[in-house]
């Protein structure tokens, strides 16, 4: 069972009904013939390991797990215990990372050898590898009779930690953390549990469980780096130590008989904040941002109700300035930390990303404050809720066509409009009389609606969409993966083109070269540092396309483009090897819905989202270049 088929396996398990196969391929990024080329792997491995349980499937309405009741919990731990599976080379490049920084040297290929139990020449390789990943971050690694890795301290800090949160915690700590911590004695990682102990005490609140292995992954990174003679000498806003961390200053030196710095002690307050981004309600009672965060709030607030003509909710404005100042403070860190949700945000609800983004990339203080992408896609998914409340999106209004009772009528369009707020059912019809009304020329009944839904297929010529009579979550998302392809009762119809695209090997190369081609063909008219930093905030990588949508000012006029990159003389193949861009310009917004939709389509259809990873790529998540 590999990694695809176990996140089947975990929708499958979350389902409570019968969902598509094109549901689930949705959801993973790959084809219905993958998804069923997985089932029957799934339905193998259940029947190899004895489990009664199967993967069934019924005609018109997709696939459910015919789930024996006393192996759910026996599948939920196989399903933890495969996570702690790691790419034997990922394993290895990790290894490596981490004996670079935190274990005493002179290192080179050979010792690195000995160390992973592997040959020079895989060392090498992976040498060359991390010399390119390394200077995407502003860091270099020197190879020559000694490797070091060479840059600012709290760069290689932060790059080791988010290489560490680019994998599942369960993977990491059973893989990776063991030779981190041999570094450090089981006393002092007692005492160092202490000290985070004390630091929830002060802060008045209690980290997650999640953030608080975090934070002593970074307390014994610090203390390593500092015994090894890496220690900072410099740290903004190193001169604001409260009591409680000069307090701490002495019980670290004290105990590990080593000089502290008060850089050091800045950087482990800011480090305080990175690992706090998991809040309980009373947690965010409790904390009181900055005046830099609030103030942020306030401008991103102001934006939103000039642009939608909403005040923004009391409710949202403590949890926006929170995010803004974690997110600051891994900004400053150089610590990414993953967002697992940044790709339902910017592809999903691509619509409502891309209308977010046309105000939140033109409020200054946020674009100064220059967040990860993760972190501003943290901010977008809080603000989801206010463009529904705020009608920014466009309503579609729905014809319901039945041929039944009045029960069923009801029941129709009480949950078409319960389970979304896309759809309004602004009149229930009879099919008749959507029939009479096809036959005259002149009738304006159809105009009342942009599309009609139906139990039952309709022989007309109108946009319409047919639902089963239980109207499921899954026909809701039928409907709404449908009907956005029509504008107005008719097809959407936007300028696109396929071709190739010369990249080297950095993303700045791939950005120059998407910035020069949409230039060239009239679509977008802006700087190219501008153009860079939206790709960089707004972009998504689906498998192995970047997908980058942007409505705003700089757009000449709405396209889009797919290509696929080929890499030039000397450039190493990269995670990426193809681009998918929809530019919108701003006349277009009130069209984002059936844009994006029809965006989404071309990008399944012709983008590469298979699922293979080359060994060249597997890091997605770290800082962006300075």
């Amino acid at each position: 069972m590999n990694s695809r088929q176990g996140a089947l396996l975990r929708a499958l398990l979350e389902a409570s009904d019968y969902r598509t196969s094109a549901d689930y391929a949705r959801r993973l990024g790959c084809s219905d013939r993958t998804i069923r080329t997985d089932v029957k792997a799934l339905n193998a491995f259940f029947e190899h390991e004895g489990f009664a349980t199967r993967v069934g499937r019924q005609r018109g309405a997709g696939l459910r797990l015919s789930l024996v009741p006393d192996e759910e919990n026996r599948l939920v731990r196989l399903l933890e215990e495969s996570e702690t599976e790691m790419h034997p080379r990922y394993e290895r490049l990790c290894q490596e990372m981490i004996a670079l920084t935190c274990h005493p040297g002179p290192h080179t290929a050979e010792s690195l050898a000995r160390r992973m139990f592997r040959n020079k020449q895989q060392i090498q390789s992976d040498l060359r590898w991390w010399q390119g990943m390394l200077e995407v971050s502003g860091l270099s690694l020197s190879v020559g009779r000694q490797i070091t890795v060479e840059g600012p301290e709290w760069t290689i800090r932060g790059f080791v930690m988010s290489m560490l949160f680019s994998f599942s915690t369960a993977a990491v700590r059973r893989r990776i953390l063991p030779s981190l911590f041999g570094t450090i004695d089981p006393y002092d990682r007692q005492f160092l549990e202490r000290c985070i102990a004390e630091m929830q005490r002060d802060l008045g609140f209690e980290f997650s469980s999640n953030a608080q292995w975090q934070f002593g992954v970074y307390l014994c990174i610090m203390v390593t780096r500092i015994r090894l003679g890496h220690g900072l000498t410099s740290w903004r806003g190193a001169d604001g130590a409260t009591p409680f961390f000069a307090y701490l200053k002495k019980r670290l030196e004290r105990h590990f008989s080593l000089a502290v710095s008060d850089a050091e002690m800045g950087l482990l307050r800011d480090m305080a904040h990175c690992c706090t981004w998991q809040w309980s309600l009373a947690a965010m009672e409790a904390y009181e941002p900055g005046e830099r965060a609030r103030a942020v709030t306030d401008d991103i607030a102001s934006a939103l109700e000039n642009a939608f003509g909403l005040p923004l909710p009391e409710d949202l404005r403590k949890p926006l300035a929170i995010l803004f100042e974690s997110g600051l403070a891994r900004r400053t860190c150089g610590l990414v930390a993953p967002n697992p949700n940044e790709e339902a945000v910017k592809y999903e609800t691509m619509d409502g990303a891309c209308l977010l983004a046309s105000v939140l990339c033109e409020v200054p203080s946020l674009v100064e404050a220059d967040l990860f992408s993760p972190d501003y896609a943290r901010i977008a998914l809080v603000l989801l809720d206010y463009l529904d409340q705020a009608g920014a999106l466009r309503c579609y209004r729905v014809g319901l066509v039945v041929n039944c009772g009045i029960d069923l009528a009801l029941w129709g369009a009480h949950r078409i409009e319960k389970l979304t707020s896309r759809l309004k059912v602004t009149d229930v019809l009879t099919e008749n009389e959507v029939l009479a009304a096809v036959e005259r020329p002149n009738s304006t009944l159809l105009e009342r609606f942009d599309f009609l839904v139906s139990f039952e297929p309709l022989d007309v010529d109108f946009p319409s969409v047919t639902v089963s009579p239980g109207v499921s979550r899954s026909d809701v998302d039928h409907i709404i993966a449908s009907v956005p392809l029509w504008r107005r009762g008719r097809e959407v119809h936007t300028a696109w083109e396929r071709g190739t695209l010369s990249v080297g090997s950095s993303p700045e190369s791939l950005f120059g070269s998407l910035h020069e081609r949409l230039s060239a063909d009239g679509l977008i008219d802006m700087p190219p540092a501008r153009f860079e930093r939206l790709v960089w905030t707004l972009s998504v990588v689906k498998d192995r396309t970047l997908v980058f949508a942007w409505c705003g000012s700089g757009v000449r006029r709405t396209g889009i483009r797919i290509y696929r990159l080929e890499e030039g003389e000397g450039a190493e193949c990269g995670q990426c090897t193809m681009a998918a861009v929809l530019v919108a310009a701003p006349g277009d917004r009130a069209d984002l819905t059936p844009l994006t939709q029809g965006f989404k389509r071309l990008v399944e259809d012709y983008a590469d989202t298979s699922d293979l990873v080359s060994d060249d790529g597997f890091f997605v998540c770290f800082p962006e270049p300075e």
